[in-house]
């Protein structure tokens, strides 16, 4: 009796994310079939992609690559599309597993438009559950689909939370390396170049998500991101500073028990035992070296990230505060990254925002459905332009 293999999508194949599942899947290509590639402008990596895994299905975001890769004859014949609405029309089908490591508020668009098509999604985006909201998980359920965070963290207090009932918990900590300015004072942020602020301590990852550690916007997201995933009280998610960034998740029961999860950094680790869950075929081993077991914490020094305050008054006014933090810091991010702000200005600029009382019954209003989550993402874009 043969097996059939998974039918798996990779989104945003060429970035950091795409390119460490498609690692993991090569190691166990008995289980997974690669259907689907998605990519926006890297073409000697999706070419080398393509080589590898011969998908049935691309989409490229790029109308110029889109062309260039519609011109060449590959072996086996490959559909390609240029955005997500075109593939949809076409494809009827539900893929067993899709990972979504597209970046930034450019995600969420996919993660929405996946759920119908898709038996389980793993959300490296943390923006789609944040600006989603408790909208994406009900609409996630109406079409049985299971969401996964694969983000070290909440996968850290996922394994947990699968033990004990929310109501035993007294609180959690997610843990946060610092960034590569954690000791300098905060006047030496006025005049950080993104040369050295791309230099993150501990892990590899993208240059958004590594300017927004530096700055700790990371966090607060990833505090939106348990509270909404797991129905938890933002006011039970705390943040710890662990410069080994060893340890992800503390949680603290109100029975006096204290649970550590720890693993190397290594995005491979979850999205590797995400992908394949109980089943053990082929399963690498990761294991911790010596000196990593010994962990350090503390909480003083993150006071001079006023950001982490801000992004917990976004979290209390609801989903669009949720969305205007994560579009105005992209926005930021970007201008810092080409050079037209500075690095302090991130968060200064990100905190006039929230903070703007002319703002605030707007970020109030319940979100119902699609339109008013992209709606809410325009009209972010366009308070950004005038900051």
């Amino acid at each position: 009796m043969s097996f059939k293999k998974l039918s798996t999508a990779i989104l945003g194949s060429t970035g950091i994310i795409g390119k460490q599942s498609l690692r993991v899947i090569s190691k166990n290509s008995k289980l997974f079939s690669i259907d689907l590639l998605a990519c926006d402008q890297n073409k000697k990596e999706i070419l080398k992609q393509i080589y590898k895994f011969s998908p049935k299905y691309l989409i490229v975001n790029n109308s110029n690559l889109c062309s260039v890769l519609k011109k060449i004859k590959f072996k086996k014949k490959i559909k390609i599309f240029n955005s997500i609405l075109e593939f949809k029309k076409k494809y009827t089908s539900k893929f067993d597993k899709v990972i979504l490591g597209i970046s930034s508020i450019d995600g969420v668009s996919y993660g929405l438009n996946f759920l119908n098509i898709s038996k389980e999604i793993l959300v490296a985006n943390k923006e789609t559950i944040v600006c989603g909201g408790n909208f994406f998980l009900e609409k996630a359920k109406k079409f049985s689909c299971k969401i996964t965070s694969i983000d070290s963290e909440h996968y850290c207090l996922n394994s947990i939370l699968q033990k004990f009932q929310i109501n035993e918990i007294d609180k959690i900590y997610l843990t946060a390396s610092g960034g590569p300015f954690l000791n300098k004072s905060k006047k030496f942020f006025k005049k950080i170049d993104p040369k050295f602020a791309l230099k993150h301590p501990t892990w590899k990852m993208g240059k958004k998500i590594t300017i927004d550690s530096a700055t700790m916007v990371n966090k607060c997201l990833e505090v939106m991101e348990a509270s909404i995933l797991y129905k938890i009280d933002f006011k039970k998610i705390k943040i710890k500073i662990h410069k080994e960034s060893k340890v992800h998740s503390i949680i603290l029961l109100k029975n006096g028990l204290i649970f550590f999860v720890a693993h190397n950094t290594d995005m491979q680790i979850p999205i590797e035992n995400s992908l394949l869950e109980n089943n053990i075929y082929n399963k690498k081993s990761f294991v911790l070296d010596r000196k990593s077991f010994q962990f350090n914490f503390e909480e003083s020094k993150l006071e001079k990230f006023e950001i982490i305050k801000a992004g917990y008054k976004a979290i209390n006014l609801g989903p669009r505060g949720c969305i205007f933090f994560n579009v105005i810091n992209d926005y930021l991010v970007n201008l810092y990254l080409n050079r037209k702000i500075f690095f302090y200005e991130i968060s200064s600029k990100l905190n006039k925002v929230i903070y703007d009382k002319k703002l605030q019954s707007f970020y109030k209003k319940k979100i119902y459905n699609n339109n008013e989550i992209f709606q809410t993402i325009d009209y972010a874009r366009q308070i950004a332009k005038n900051i």
